[in-house]
């Protein structure tokens, strides 16, 4: 059986950049749904194991992969989120961009910009055309 983990964070520690109904969907909703789902579908595979319908069995393991796989990904990002510290690049790091880009901000419009096609654009957008 799968159970869900603690948020190491309140569900509001993570703003302006990541708002509070964001992580509660997140954590509450999806999250939740993801593991209640995995643990159903354990149930019924255990069950038609016991029968040995195996056309039962190969479906239910896609959708074992479907709800595990959705309930580890949230695991990982609510792991590898933090309370936000304002960091500018190392040195290092400043003079490469500066090096391929032309400047800092030159760099962040263009991942902006290509931000913009990926599915949840409007949130990486929001958190970087403003912060950073």
């Amino acid at each position: 059986m799968v159970k869900m983990i603690s948020l190491p964070y309140n569900l509001n520690a993570l703003e302006p950049y990541y708002s509070k109904e964001t992580l509660d969907i997140h954590y509450n909703i999806l999250y939740k749904g993801y593991v209640d789902n995995t643990n159903k579908t354990e149930e019924k595979l255990a069950k038609l194991r016991l029968e040995n319908n195996f056309e039962g069995i190969k479906c239910l393991e896609r959708d074992l992969s479907f709800y595990g796989s959705g309930a580890i990904l949230h695991e990982l990002f609510f792991k590898n989120m933090g309370i936000p510290i304002p960091t500018m690049p190392s040195n290092k790091l400043t003079e490469q961009i500066t090096k391929d880009f032309g400047s800092f901000d030159k760099f962040q419009n263009q991942f902006i910009e290509a931000s913009k096609a990926v599915e949840a654009s409007r949130l990486v957008y929001t958190c970087l055309g403003s912060k950073l």
